[in-house]
């Protein structure tokens, strides 16, 4: 096994793509020369022809290390400085990037974009409404730089996790995870915009699995899917308190090839916020986004069972249902101060009362609808086009404890954390897999069951939801999430507080 020093040096240099090989993060610390390059690869596309253009010069830097109970680490380190030059030429766009590695790149991702705009086949000209020019600033507030932590300190915190699972027989597999990302992104537009963000998102993750006569189990924490990332510094990651919460990820996992199945049919049920979660991305987050609704994206993922008039009209669930979308929202993954068409974040009803309000719109899909766009379109990185990609979506929380909760409810379950996911191209038809249940009798958990699993029609299910726990039972998770041909992917964060739930079909067969 290669020591992990070996490795990160290996792969340290790995996107490092700026002029004369790998640099230290910073390359675009001079504003006013990046608002050149920006400014002029604008003013290129102009003079070209287009009616509308607009330029993202981005610095990104990401780490992630990954420590494997049996195995390799995988660690890697990238580095890209670039620039992304988006037009719109006789009503056709066209879109190019290039890395900053030669002089003149900027203008080159102009020209190129210009000549994919006239190259695209005649078609319906692209709505699009002028607005003012929006100027600002945006940075994630931190408190420690995760990316100045000593490679040394990052290696014992992870070192100090698979310890613990190495200590019992019965687990057979175990991942400690870290992560970081930070973004300087600059914003030029033919409108007059000009906006800077300093983005910083910082992360860990936990799991652990078991093997007992056969039966394979796995226990996650803070999450199932790539853990949890916030915007935040390492404070972050030391907030989550991983080698707290190890020795109970790892009893878990050994406690759950012992348990019994957990049986199918109709039940009520409470489910975690972790769960709630992922049930709001699949199902709300990505159902409302107005590409899908409009028929746009239909390659990757799918579309959407929502329909443009729904505004006003659809009920997707409950009075119990509001979900917002609020990328101002502090510290959460998806939150930043302007989307990558220049709009300003802001905070957006989606569902009200269980009542469909908005999508998660672009500037061109807003207007084809007669609506302002909700600051919803971002691209990972310079390389890719801008897409409607969901941003923080929450839940809006209720009342009341999660004990509170079990009581009402009675008799039935409570689940939390996804095992497993499929929801068809519609986002309609659902089913979900969790790694833990709970049997509830008479409001009192009671013991552990393994394979839980429940499914269900998305506004049937949201239909079902009685009631949403409250603020202190709320918690953020935030996710990566693949969209597009080619696929890219968006970081985003979703809220949620435990909801109950009545009548949910559980098991596959249900």
């Amino acid at each position: 096994m290669r020591s992990p020093t070996a490795i990160w040096e290996e792969s340290s240099t790995v996107n490092a793509n700026v002029p004369g090989g790998p640099r230290s993060w910073g390359w675009l610390d001079d504003e006013a020369a990046a608002r050149q390059l920006a400014d002029d690869a604008v003013a290129r596309a102009i003079a070209g022809g287009a009616s509308y253009a607009d330029a993202r010069l981005v610095e990104l830097e990401e780490e992630r290390l990954y420590w494997n109970l049996k195995g390799d680490p995988d660690l890697r380190r990238e580095h890209t400085v670039g620039m992304g030059v988006r037009v719109l030429l006789n009503g056709m766009w066209g879109f190019a990037s290039r890395s900053m590695d030669s002089d003149g790149f900027h203008l080159e991702a102009a020209a190129t974009a210009l000549m994919m705009a006239a190259a695209s086949p005649a078609g319906e000209a692209a709505k699009w409404s002028a607005l003012p020019g929006r100027s600002g600033r945006f940075e994630t507030h931190i408190a420690k730089d995760p990316f100045s932590v000593p490679m040394r300190e990052k290696q014992d915190l992870l070192d100090s996790l698979l310890e613990v699972a190495r200590r019992e027989q019965e687990v057979v597999a175990a991942v400690a995870g870290l992560n970081a990302k930070r973004q300087r992104r600059f914003f030029s537009s033919s409108e007059g915009s000009w906006q800077v963000q300093d983005l910083m998102e910082c992360g860990g993750l936990y799991q652990a699995w078991a093997l007992l006569d056969g039966e394979l189990q796995r226990r996650s924490y803070p999450n199932s899917f790539h853990g949890n990332t916030g915007g935040g510094g390492w404070e972050y990651v030391t907030g989550l308190d991983l080698e707290g919460e190890a020795p109970r990820v790892v009893d878990e996992a050994r406690a759950l090839v012992r348990a019994p199945r957990c049986p199918g049919g109709r039940a009520d049920v409470i489910i975690g916020p972790a769960m709630v979660a992922l049930q709001i991305h699949e199902s709300c987050g990505h159902a409302l986004e107005l590409d899908r609704i409009l028929g746009d994206e239909a390659g990757f993922a799918g579309t959407s069972f929502v329909g443009a008039d729904a505004r006003g009209q659809l009920r997707y669930g409950s009075p119990a249902v509001t979900v917002v979308a609020d990328p101002t929202v502090v510290g959460a993954r998806g939150g930043f101060g302007f989307d990558d068409e220049g709009q300003p974040a802001r905070r957006e009803i989606l569902i009200q009362d269980g009542i469909v309000r908005n999508f998660l719109s672009s500037r061109e899909t807003a207007a084809r609808q007669g609506l302002e766009s909700t600051a919803a379109m971002r691209a990972d990185g310079w390389q890719y086009i801008p897409l409607c990609f969901s941003t923080h979506v929450a839940l809006l929380p209720g009342s009341g404890s999660v004990e509170e909760l079990m009581e009402r409810m009675g008799d039935g379950y409570y689940l939390d954390m996804d095992r497993s996911w499929s929801i068809d191209e519609q986002r309609l038809n659902f089913q979900f897999g969790t790694e833990v249940a709970y049997e509830v009798r008479r409001g009192v958990r009671g013991r552990l069951l393994r394979n839980a699993s429940y499914g269900g029609i998305t506004p049937e299910f949201w239909g079902s939801v009685e009631h949403v726990a409250g603020e202190e039972e709320f918690r953020v998770f935030g996710l990566p999430c693949g969209k597009g041909e080619p696929k890219q992917w968006g970081f985003v964060s979703h809220g949620a507080a435990p909801i109950l739930a009545r009548g949910v079909r559980m098991g596959v067969a249900g």
